[in-house]
């Protein structure tokens, strides 16, 4: 994988997702694209954006990726629950990225809405990441 992938990095946050079974326990799993008819609560790994962030000395990229939480049990606070437990592994967290290594991760927004259905809470979580090149 080169320095121009959003694969390495979603997948070091998809694993470090999956791995944690607090998380796990609250959610019914962690998608790229959820299958037909996936049970509430669950995560999408969803847009990413890249830009470069190279020195004279190093080569590295600034990425931007965002997370969105589904639920439709207990209004905000299901939402807001599984929100503060993937804040809690993010944040600031020693993730491995292949190809790379990981300058830092931190958690940058987010925001909860009611979908238009009226039932379905969406949760959006925004993690900048610096990466530099192996």
């Amino acid at each position: 994988m080169s320095n121009f992938s959003h694969y390495a990095l979603q997948q070091s946050i998809y694993q470090t997702l999956m791995g944690d079974t607090t998380l796990m326990g609250m959610l019914t799993g962690v998608f790229d694209r959820p299958p037909q008819g996936t049970a509430y609560p669950y995560i999408t790994l969803g847009e990413s954006t890249i830009t470069d962030w190279s020195s004279k000395t190093t080569n590295g990229t600034q990425q931007i990726v965002m997370l969105h939480i589904w639920s439709r049990e207990g209004g905000r606070t299901e939402t807001a629950t599984v929100m503060n437990r993937v804040y809690q592994l993010l944040h600031q967290a020693n993730l491995t990225v292949t190809g790379q290594t990981l300058v830092l991760i931190r958690f940058a927004s987010s925001h909860i809405g009611l979908e238009d259905d009226g039932w379905t809470y969406q949760g959006v979580m925004q993690f900048k990441a610096l990466l530099q090149s192996n």
